[in-house]
């Protein structure tokens, strides 16, 4: 099961629109609900504001489809579902703008670590073309467990974490293993 570029692991959201989105809001990079900004509350108000369209400060399923759709963001109706699931405390079926903040740092958070894992993907990354081989993976092993990695244990890595059997690591399949060991 290779995850797409077009969701995050197991959020449900898209990153590039979270990536996007905070760029704009400028979250600092250890942001909680308690330190939200003012700033992020006016964009986010701003935000929510747009896509209540009948203005009953409650974003339903359709709100958010029409809102994403408006802001170019490609989400499936079973993330979006799941992620309203998450984020709906009150157990309406909507999201007040309290909740709206929540889906925001949660938004703010996966683009940040996806931003951090892309880094890590390409020091490891050595010839530059987006996947990581066996020799490469092996070189990144010995280089930061400054152990040899023997070509059993190098086999055994690759068979767990390229899900596509294509016999390199994808970023995508290098986030998704990260995220299952968290």
């Amino acid at each position: 099961a290779v995850v797409s570029t077009q969701s995050t692991v197991s959020s449900g959201i898209n990153a590039e629109y979270g990536q996007h989105y905070f760029k704009r809001i400028n979250l600092s990079r250890s942001v909680g609900m308690s330190e939200a900004t003012t700033s992020m509350h006016v964009d986010v108000s701003a935000i929510f504001t747009s896509i209540d369209r009948n203005k009953d400060g409650r974003l339903t399923f359709s709100d958010l489809r029409m809102g994403f759709k408006d802001m170019g963001v490609e989400i499936s109706d079973e993330d979006l579902k799941l992620m309203m699931t998450q984020v709906d405390q009150d157990g309406d079926g909507a999201i007040n703008f309290s909740e709206m903040l929540t889906i925001m740092v949660r938004m703010h958070k996966k683009a940040r670590e996806n931003q951090d894992l892309m880094q890590v993907f390409k020091i490891m990354d050595k010839d530059g073309n987006k996947r990581i081989s066996r020799s490469e993976l092996k070189k990144a092993l010995k280089l930061y467990t400054n152990k040899k990695v023997t070509p059993e244990e190098l086999e055994a890595i690759m068979n767990e974490v390229d899900f596509d059997r294509d016999g390199y690591i994808s970023f995508c399949e290098f986030a998704q293993c990260v995220h299952l060991f968290k």
